[in-house]
């Protein structure tokens, strides 16, 4: 398995260059150690290095998950998206002419800005919930 997940990594990398590889190499080998909280300043350096390094972010919020640190997960889940997000929609859009380019950034990103003001709102849902919970758990045990 440890393999099979160097060699996705690998062709991912493939065409990301070489700025912050070393560090992001040695991030990969501490997680795979479960190592999480030692691997999550090597992806932070990469990503220094290289600021536009998704699977950099990808591989923090699996650690801050595992680490049961789940809003900075979802904070570095969100970056790897928009950075995978920006990539693809760069990649079509290159090929397009001009004029139609503004119809594409219009097409691609409202939905997108949609789903992340829905994501913002769950998470502000959830915040509510949680302290509903906890004034229930205060109520019912007022040590």
């Amino acid at each position: 398995m440890k393999y099979l997940l160097l060699i996705i990594t690998a062709v991912i990398l493939a065409g990301c260059g070489t700025k912050g590889m070393e560090s992001y190499d040695a991030g990969v080998k501490l997680f795979q150690e479960k190592k999480y909280s030692e691997c999550i300043p090597e992806f932070e350096k990469a990503i220094q290095e290289n600021p536009d390094f998704g699977e950099a972010y990808m591989y923090i919020g699996r650690a801050y998950n595992s680490l049961q640190k789940y809003d900075l997960s979802i904070d570095a889940y969100q970056k790897s998206l928009g950075i995978f997000k920006q990539e693809k929609f760069n990649a079509k859009v290159e090929n397009l002419p001009d004029n139609k380019k503004i119809m594409q950034v219009e097409e691609v990103w409202l939905p997108y800005s949609q789903i992340q003001q829905k994501i913002q709102q769950g998470i502000q849902l959830t915040d509510i919930e949680i302290q509903k919970q906890e004034e229930i758990i205060k109520k019912l045990d007022p040590k």
